[in-house]
Order: structure tokens, then C-alpha cells, then sequence
């Protein structure tokens, strides 16, 4: 495949203007700072993915880029336009980057004259492009009601690993030069490079630490060192400005003590008591998606607790009409939505005003088009624009019918 003759100066900075993440860790970012943008969804497809894109998604990517292009040749001059051609057709030659080789059931593109922004999909959307002054949000909220991030710390009396995961897998995170984990030293046949890109996915894979033996000779109070090592480097480099919940995973015997000497906030009271060696890659992503399923379902119940609560003082709401003049004055706290539902209409984030095209009832948001106006669409980026929580949950879930709902700053 042609790949455009690319200085390597250039090369490098295109790459790390291209940054993958979870919403989570790309929402500051959802707001474009400069005109114009691109927005892409492609589904994923998985049948010759070997340390390279599908070739049935590089046809599809290939045909949404020439349509974004297209797009933008309609209302902008080549000038305005020519860093974001060239960041899309970066991506579209370079087949082995990692957001391709990684990426789950699809990805989402939203790209820029200066960054490009991807995300991982927990489900395939439909292709779509769309090319204007603001980035296409509403495949990437609905998202957000399977956005599952966690990270597993895998420990024993004399090695440690950090793992990241979703509903999908989980793969290890690599650690810097700094931090040693004894695996290397304890076991000389470890080849030290494994990389997140040695993925534990939906196949079963041989559990992390297969055919490896604790040393018989670690005392308590070498374990206790140990542990001692493994939180300060999880509290000075490996979590540190990572909000993302942690899971233990150890031996009963170990679980106890870590947690007595454990100073890192990330640390949740729920884990997976048994030892690592024995979990295979499927075995540690299902035991630590049930764990963060149950801690969401307790998090939603308090959340709509809160929420009943507040509507009875007037701090909350479900009327389409008072939420937008509460996002227009940043007072927003929480803002739920219902999955895979839109309003159709206009919502004016200066002055609050909220325009309904045809009934106020929430439809199916896969009949809306994306061109088209979608008031709990509007409402989502400007909650994002106040740094303020959203929840999208199944239509049994919401406090209310009317497809959104909010609870108020005080």
C-alpha cells in the first residue's frame, strides 16, 4: 500500500498528536478548540488482525476519509484544512499503529488540525462521518453506558504486574525502567518484554504466571518489604493521576497484609481472592467485570436515591426546558440520559432556550440524522463543557420518561 514520503521530524510529531484513550480520559478534549473538525466511526472486524489493521477496515476507514474530505472541500479552503488531510491520511496508511491493533469492537475518530482523538468502542457502530465546527458525540454517550475501566494488580510474596482492563480484556501495562517488578529476577526465563500489546482477550490464554513457583523461602517479613515496594511504586508512578479503580488480585494468605500497608486511594475494598498464576487472562477479565458491575449497580441506586432526594427540594429535574437553562448557567451536576434515545430539536447553550422539533418524547437516536438537531445530544456537550457527570442508563434505569434528567450544582 502507497504510504505519502513523510520526514521523520514530521512523522514523529504526527504520531504524538494522535492520542488514544477512554472517554474518560479524553473528555477535557471533546470541546474542538479550532474549526473545522472531522468525526469518523468505523466497526471493527477481526478476521486477519495479526499485528495489523483488517483489511476490511482499511476499506472502510479508506471510504469515510474520502467522504470526510469531500465534506470539507464543500466549505473550506485547502489552506484551512491541510494539517487534518494530512492527520487522516497518516492514519489511514499506517496500518500497524497500536489504535488498530488494539482496538475492540470499533473505534471512534475525532480528528483536528492539531490532534486527532480516539476512543475504543464496546460495541460496533454504524459508519458514519460527519464534518463541521463540533465533533459528533452521540455513538461516543452511548458508549458511555458500557465504559468499563479498571486496572488488576496482580501480586505475590516476590513479583508484582499491573494489568488494564475493560469488558473486553485485559492486557499488561509496561512498566518504566524505574520500577522492578522481581518477575525477571526470580524467574530468569521471563524474556522482559512483555508489553500491553500481549493482550488476554475473550480466548483462553494461559494464565499470566503459568508454570512458575513462588520461592518456598519468602518470609513474611520479606513479603511484607516487598509489598511495602510494590504500593510506593503504585502511589509514585503507576497510578499516580489515574482515577481508574484497582483491583486486587492475590492469595488469600497476601490480601490482608497489602491492604493493611496499602496508601494508594485506587485501591477498592472488592478483589479477587486467589492466586494469579492459576487465573487465566478470561478468568481474570470475568472475575473483574463482575466486580465493577456490582459496584456500578450500588453507584446508579444511590445516584437516583440522590436524585429523588433533590427533586423533592427543587435541585433536580426531568423538564427538558429548566436543565437547559441550568446547563446555560453551569449549575449542572449530573446530567442522565437515556441509552440510545435523542429529542429532536435545538438547544441554545448561551441562553439556556430549548426549541422541540415535533413532540417532546425521546426517540430511537439510530433514526435521527446525524446532521440533524438532537437536544439531549446538545445537552451532553455542554455538560462535558462544565466538567459535569453523565449517566446513560436503560429506559427501566432513568428516574423519568422524558429521556433526560438532572441533578443541580447547589
Amino acid at each position: 500500500m502507497y504510504k505519502p514520503v513523510i520526514r521523520q521530524e514530521r512523522q514523529r510529531e504526527l504520531d504524538e498528536s494522535i492520542h488514544v484513550g477512554t472517554w474518560y480520559d479524553l473528555k477535557d478534549f471533546l470541546v474542538p478548540k479550532t474549526k473545522p473538525v472531522v468525526s469518523i466511526y468505523v466497526p471493527i472486524h477481526r478476521t486477519q488482525r495479526e499485528g495489523r489493521r483488517d483489511e476490511w477496515d482499511r476499506i472502510e476507514f479508506k471510504d469515510l476519509a474520502a467522504e470526510a474530505r469531500r465534506r470539507l472541500a464543500e466549505s473550506y479552503e485547502e489552506s484551512q484544512i491541510a494539517p487534518l488531510i494530512e492527520r487522516l491520511d497518516y492514519i489511514l496508511a499506517h496500518e500497524d499503529l497500536p489504535l488498530w491493533i488494539d482496538a475492540s469492537a470499533g473505534l471512534a475518530f475525532l480528528i483536528s488540525n492539531e490532534n486527532a482523538y480516539v476512543v475504543n468502542l464496546t460495541f460496533a457502530p454504524k459508519p458514519v462521518v460527519v464534518a463541521g465546527d463540533e465533533y459528533y458525540l452521540k455513538p461516543l454517550i452511548r458508549n458511555l453506558a458500557n465504559v468499563m475501566d479498571y486496572k488488576l494488580l496482580l501480586l505475590n510474596a516476590d513479583f508484582f504486574a499491573l494489568l488494564t482492563g475493560d469488558y473486553n480484556g485485559v492486557s499488561y501495562v509496561p512498566l518504566p525502567k524505574s520500577v522492578k517488578d522481581y518477575f525477571a529476577e526470580t524467574y530468569p526465563e521471563f524474556d522482559g518484554e512483555t508489553t500491553a500489546l500481549d493482550y488476554y482477550s475473550l480466548e483462553d490464554h494461559e494464565p499470566p504466571y503459568h508454570g512458575h513457583k513462588s520461592r518456598n523461602d519468602v518470609k513474611q517479613e520479606e513479603a511484607e518489604k516487598f509489598f511495602r515496594y510494590v504500593n510506593k511504586a503504585m502511589n509514585d508512578t503507576l497510578v499516580r493521576g489515574d482515577d481508574a479503580p484497582v483491583i486486587l488480585v492475590t492469595a488469600p494468605e497476601h490480601d490482608h497484609l497489602f491492604r493493611e500497608i496499602c496508601t494508594f486511594p485506587q485501591l477498592i475494598p472488592e478483589g479477587i481472592m486467589k492466586d494469579a498464576r492459576n487465573l487465566s487472562g478470561t478468568e481474570l477479565r470475568d472475575g473483574a467485570v463482575a466486580i465493577m458491575q456490582e459496584r456500578r449497580a450500588g453507584q446508579l441506586g444511590e445516584l437516583k436515591e440522590r436524585y429523588g432526594y433533590q427533586a423533592s427540594k427543587g435541585t433536580a429535574s426531568d423538564d427538558p426546558d429548566k436543565i437547559g437553562l441550568m446547563l446555560a448557567e453551569r449549575m449542572v451536576d449530573t446530567l442522565f440520559l437515556e441509552e440510545g434515545k435523542g429529542i429532536p430539536g435545538s438547544f441554545d447553550g448561551q441562553t439556556g432556550a430549548v426549541a422541540f422539533d415535533g413532540s417532546r418524547n425521546p426517540v430511537d437516536a439510530d433514526e435521527l440524522d446525524p446532521a440533524a438537531g438532537d437536544i439531549a445530544d446538545a445537552f451532553a456537550r455542554a455538560a462535558i463543557a462544565q466538567d459535569a457527570d453523565i449517566a446513560v442508563l436503560a429506559a427501566d434505569a432513568m428516574p423519568s420518561d422524558t429521556g433526560v434528567a438532572a441533578i443541580f450544582r447547589n
